[in-house]
């Protein structure tokens, strides 16, 4: 013991993390953060006496003479706080950076700008299936430092990783690391996307054992050339020779000149074709960690979207209501607007931005949208960009539950109300769960209204 704290930036899951274990290990924990409110407060009373809470603000030289200092991912990394820290001497260390010193069990990272939560929960679903002990963490559910305790040699630590978690991170040992894909995103957080690009790379650098990359995208499979181990793809290109792809109408494993089918492309009970990159990435990495392909057809079969991807909240009156909070992104909400090609689509999109063209996206909406409900701080550019196009069908309200409102005065029997906002959430909620859940919550709301009236 020195008599330093070690002070943890944000009273968010990780930060909790952090400030529970540190203090665990017998540290003086100073946890900070600039917001202050009901809900925080009741967060941060259930912490151990040994932490000391500071909320509602902190000076920059905060961590200046601490013995180590933990920022949550949502911190810049080039925050001025860590900056002095650095300049103090003072060790910047993340939570996922703590994970991957402490942790005995094989990890596996997967990273990319879309897909990353259903592909980590769809190789958690078919390790488990194959008899393993998995713990699933990362950007996805419970944090993991503090469960670090609960997890044996022989486990698999299966975590989502965002950008803001590997850049925390100098070297991510995983013994398998899978990219995903990787599209401009967080260019406000990272620069320019060669930094962001470079960010998610990082896995493969360092990965142990096993790299799985997209083969249909130039940036991911690029990063074969920096792996030093075993690299293997996924995706629809007929160039795959290890790996997981489509032949014809079966998904199917590649090894050489071996070809093992899996199962039928039409028993994957997920939308989209977004959705079959993804159990192909799930594949392939299964099949990494040695899984045989019965296991793995299991899994898949009995897999169900995640909560806020593509996820069905409504089925009634002919009109389909899927809740796509998740597609924060103009390539996600591309991607979610491709998954209904057989349905005339009511979108429901806009939010806070990320410093990204949304023209790609506009050029989408007015081709496979019948009506577009734009709402959120992007409304304005969104409906400027659609007139551009001459798409007529459009309407601006402020908050997601007049466009919830709106577009089921709009919807026709055989259409789909679909959430894919295609940008952030912060402008009027507190992440893209919160925004899911409050459109569900709007839409069960029509529902109860509808029986009143009747």
């Amino acid at each position: 013991m020195t008599g330093k704290p070690v002070v943890v930036i944000g009273a968010g899951r990780s930060g909790l993390a952090c400030a529970v274990t540190l203090a665990r290990e017998g540290n003086q924990v100073v946890l900070v953060d600039r917001a202050d409110g009901l809900a925080l407060r009741e967060r941060t009373a259930l912490l151990p006496a040994e932490v000391e809470v500071r909320l509602g603000g902190y000076p920059e030289d905060i961590a200046a003479d601490a013995l180590m200092v933990c920022p949550s991912p949502g911190v810049r990394w080039d925050a001025p706080e860590l900056q002095i820290a650095r300049a103090h001497g003072v060790p910047v260390r993340s939570e996922m950076d703590l994970v991957f010193e402490r942790c005995r069990a094989r990890i596996c990272g997967i990273t990319g700008t879309n897909g990353k939560t259903t592909t980590t929960a769809l190789v958690a679903a078919i390790l488990e299936r194959a008899g393993e002990q998995v713990h699933l963490g990362g950007n996805i559910g419970a944090t993991m430092l503090d469960r670090l305790h609960t997890v044996g040699d022989a486990d698999w630590v299966v975590l989502e990783l965002s950008s803001f978690q590997i850049e925390s991170v100098p070297e991510p040992r995983c013994a398998i690391a899978c990219v995903l894909n990787v599209t401009p995103d967080h260019l406000d957080r990272h620069g320019d996307f060669a930094a962001y690009a470079e960010t998610k790379g990082r896995l493969v650098r360092f990965a142990l054992d096993d790299a799985v990359l997209g083969f249909d995208d130039p940036v991911t499979r690029m990063m074969a050339s920096v792996a030093h181990c075993r690299v293997h793809h996924f995706g629809l290109d007929q160039g795959i020779t290890d790996g997981a792809t489509r032949r014809g109408d079966d998904v199917v494993l590649v090894d050489a000149a071996t070809v093992t089918s899996v199962l039928p492309v039409g028993d994957i009970p997920l939308f989209g074709e977004h959705n079959l990159q993804n159990v192909l990435a799930a594949v392939a990495i299964a099949r990494a960690a040695g899984v045989e392909p019965d296991p793995i057809a299991g899994a898949v079969r009995d897999f169900h979207a995640v909560a806020h991807r593509l996820q069905t909240i409504r089925d009634q009156d002919g009109v389909l209501w899927i809740n796509d909070s998740k597609a924060t992104n103009v390539e996600s909400a591309i991607a979610a607007l491709r998954s209904f090609p057989d349905r005339s689509i009511v979108w429901i999109g806009g939010g806070k931005g990320a410093g990204t063209s949304i023209e790609p996206l506009a050029d989408e909406v007015a081709a496979r949208s019948r009506q577009a409900v734009l709402n959120g701080a992007s409304a304005g550019e969104l409906d400027e960009a659609l007139a551009r196009r001459g798409y007529s069908a459009r309407t601006v309200v402020a908050t997601l539950d007049e466009a919830v409102i709106a577009a089921a005065s709009l919807a026709q029997p055989g259409d789909v109300v679909l959430l894919a906002p295609g940008y952030k959430s912060f402008d009027q909620f507190r992440d893209f769960e919160d925004r899911g859940r409050a459109f569900g919550e709007a839409v069960r709301r029509l529902a109860t209204h509808a029986v009143g009236r009747g």
